[in-house]
């Protein structure tokens, strides 16, 4: 539940009190005024400007022990100076003496020049609990540039930030988390299994998912990119620890914070804007700037020119101010002088010419703006970016889109009466970028160079219906792209290669991730970036920018992969098995090595073996003329006796099994039985063949291994190129069947 009208106006009073006394950072009381605004328990507690407003009455509302500890903004970590102490014996004149020698104590630690104000000191009541694992959790939240706030739950005490960096790291969430949400998720912690055992889960989880769910909330409001707009910004805040005391209260039992006013902390976030994006993909008329006539000489733009030129389309305008003419295929196209000159309806533009002459293009396209623009040229480094897109931005048409600069540009295949586009600069000698009936892919990159591998890797398959090079998203985003696709019919699988997100991007991308009915598969490199780290706050020191990443891709339901080779794996899964969804986890596989249906089975983590319906054995037994197969496992070891024929039954009658839902088959191509070097694979009979054909015959996932070399290339072909996911390795294929089972049934 948001937070209400009374509750943030109790919270803005502290901020604003804050800020009067030229504060960032809130006292530990006024956190603790926070936290019981929102209905969270606090020990009781008394806050002294000095030693002389101890007396008896203010000491009647604690019982025999309090905490003690020094308030100054200027002191982050006040155990480590001296400024936190237990006090036994509440007499006024002796908690009046431990206060003056607790200040001699902190100040002796600095240069008399440069010692802390020390603003007071506060009473806490003394909270008994035990500092057991469970019993103590740090909670807070962190301001994080691209996704804002960002939750962080971990073990609490003096050695959070060491337990989270070496034995369990920090969960991290976006907030805010409904109840439902804060249930489930503690529900998923490790330490319900010790609470299970004491016969307090329920209670103690209950009262974790509580708070967890109000801070959360807290979080949400007081934070940047909000559509909402607080009139502050909670940078960072932590409680460490909430504590579970021995009556069974989740207290409060130290807190921190640093805010922000909104005017100093809200960065301006583009709003997602997918509007005029068809000038790109379904452009009528494509002019390419920057095309040499002169053959000798390299020319980027007419090398696009070609490319645009072999997908047949009869609205290209070439352009060069001194213009000539260019052929391919007996078709010659003039040189135009500039736009102008063209005299016809253009909506795409891509600018191939050198990045100094940007300026004044942009100022050539205020006389008839197109709809589309592609910057190719990267900028040079001795360019002040930031300076030139400022410049820019008083140049560009207002309607106009913008990709790049400093990219490849858009690919997309043709459909019907549509014309496709390409501007991915390689020759197709090179690199033929290709489509079929299986191409429901979209690849969005910031790397031109990801998009190369990629396409070079789904040569057999060619899954890639629309790539997308963005480069530095001057205007176009990943995240326009991402809402404009989401849409799109011919598109059934989206994978990223992201390098950064811009401030409050991150926020969209996640928002994006969590209402997507497709599967979002991104790769990001960066993982090593370890962030900024506040000294003063536990939260913001236990997590990196990879790490909020990562957990709000795991949040949203976004496939997250660790390496490229696992990007290429759940992409042709995903893209090749779209219209096969599983709707149980069982599985059984054929392999022709004993070793595959070993390593496939020590793969399993989701997925788990089936058990064969007795008249699935009896089908096997009738298959198994040999006598060599155990038919009773779901994981068959079949002989290199085998045929083609043989190997394809096996596979059919586990796949027909009501009790299997999705299939492996694992094939070491070398035995003489099969059909599976270059001169026989082609055959009707072989068992490339053979499994294509049972693969548009069943409904269930089918995935195969092929564990070979160059030589079964034409065997692999084959298959890929009729929509079966094919992987070098066993571990791979289970690996992906497992992770694709995985998202729709859990």
């Amino acid at each position: 539940m948001p937070l209400s009208p009374e509750i943030i106006q109790n919270i803005d009073d502290v901020l604003r009190n804050a800020q009067q006394g030229n504060r960032v950072t809130l006292y530990e009381f006024e956190v603790y005024k926070i936290l019981e605004s929102m209905g969270l328990d606090t020990p009781r507690h008394a806050f002294v400007k000095s030693s002389s407003e101890i007396d008896r009455n203010l000491l009647q509302q604690f019982s025999n022990r309090i905490i003690l500890k020094v308030v100054s903004s200027q002191v982050s970590h006040k155990q480590k100076y001296g400024g936190v102490k237990r006090i036994d014996y509440l007499d006024p004149l002796f908690v009046q003496f431990a206060t003056e020698q607790m200040k001699k104590e902190v100040l002796s630690h600095f240069e008399e020049d440069a010692q802390p104000d020390i603003d007071g000191f506060l009473l806490v009541e003394y909270i008994p609990h035990t500092q057991a694992l469970g019993y103590e959790v740090l909670i807070g939240f962190k301001e994080d540039p691209a996704f804002g706030s960002v939750l962080t739950i971990s073990k609490g005490g003096d050695d959070a930030e060491f337990f989270a960096a070496h034995y369990d790291p920090a969960n991290l969430f976006l907030p805010p988390l409904s109840a439902e949400e804060a249930d489930k998720m503690v529900n998923t912690l490790n330490i319900r299994h010790k609470w299970e055992q004491i016969g307090r889960k329920e209670e103690y989880l209950g009262l974790f998912a509580r708070t967890i769910c109000s801070i959360s909330q807290l979080a949400y409001h007081y934070s940047s990119g909000m559509k909402h707009d607080p009139k502050y910004i909670i940078t960072s805040l932590d409680v460490n620890p909430f504590v579970i005391t021995e009556d069974g209260r989740f207290v409060a039992i130290d807190g921190f914070a640093e805010f922000v006013s909104v005017s100093e902390g809200k960065q301006p976030v583009a709003p997602i804007n997918a509007a005029n994006l068809d000038g790109f993909f379904n452009p009528n008329g494509v002019a390419v700037i920057g095309v040499s006539s002169d053959l000798q000489r390299y020319s980027l733009g007419r090398d696009i020119v070609h490319l645009l030129h072999d997908m047949d389309r009869d609205d290209l305008y070439p352009i060069n101010p001194k213009g000539g003419s260019i052929s391919f295929d007996n078709k010659t196209y003039p040189l135009y002088s500039d736009l102008q000159a063209v005299g016809k309806q253009i909506d795409l533009v891509v600018y191939a010419a050198p990045a100094k002459f940007i300026e004044g293009f942009m100022k050539e396209l205020q006389n008839n703006p197109p709809k589309a623009v592609i910057l190719i040229p990267g900028i040079p480094p001795d360019v002040d970016y930031e300076e030139f897109i400022t410049r820019v931005d008083k140049l560009k048409p207002a309607e106009t889109r913008v990709i790049g600069p400093n990219c490849m540009g858009v690919f997309r295949a043709p459909q019907g009466a549509r014309k496709g586009v390409n501007t991915l600069f390689m020759e197709q000698e090179r690199l033929e970028i290709g489509y079929s009936r299986f191409s429901n892919c979209l690849l969005l990159t910031q790397s031109g160079a990801f998009s190369v591998t990629a396409l070079d890797r789904f040569q057999h398959s060619k899954l890639f219906r629309s790539i997308i090079s963005f480069g530095n998203q001057y205007d176009v985003k990943v995240t326009d792209l991402i809402e404009y696709y989401s849409n799109r019919d011919t598109i059934d699988v989206i994978s990223l290669y992201l390098e950064g997100l811009h401030p409050g991007e991150g926020r969209q991308f996640f928002e994006l991730g969590r209402k997507s009915t497709k599967p979002i598969i991104v790769y990001k490199s960066g993982k090593t970036d370890a962030g900024a780290k506040a000294a003063a706050s536990h939260t913001a020191a236990m997590s990196g920018s990879y790490d909020v990443f990562k957990a709000s891709c795991e949040q949203a339901g976004i496939i997250l992969v660790e390496n490229i080779e696992e990007h290429y794996d759940l992409v042709q899964t995903f893209s090749l098995l779209h219209n096969k969804i599983p709707t149980n986890n069982r599985v059984a596989g054929v392999a022709n090595a004993g070793f595959e249906s070993t390593v496939g089975a020590d793969e399993l983590k989701n997925l788990r073996q089936a058990e064969l319906h007795p008249q699935t054995i009896e089908k096997l037994n009738k298959i198994n003329r040999f006598g060599l197969v155990n038919t009773k496992t779901p994981f068959l070891d079949i002989s290199p006796m085998a045929d083609d024929k043989m190997y394809t039954d096996f596979v059919e009658a586990l796949a027909e099994d009501d009790n299997v839902d999705c299939v492996f088959v694992a094939v070491v191509p070398h035995p003489i039985s099969l059909k599976t070097t270059p001169q026989t694979c082609h055959d009707k009979d072989s068992l490339g063949n053979l499994l294509v054909a049972l693969n548009e015959k069943i409904s269930k996932p089918m995935v195969v291994s092929v564990n070979a070399g160059q030589y079964y290339q034409d065997f692999v072909g084959i298959l890929e190129s009729n929509g079966i996911p094919v992987f070098t390795d066993i571990r791979s294929s289970i690996k992906s069947l497992d992770r694709f089972v995985s998202y729709y049934t859990t």
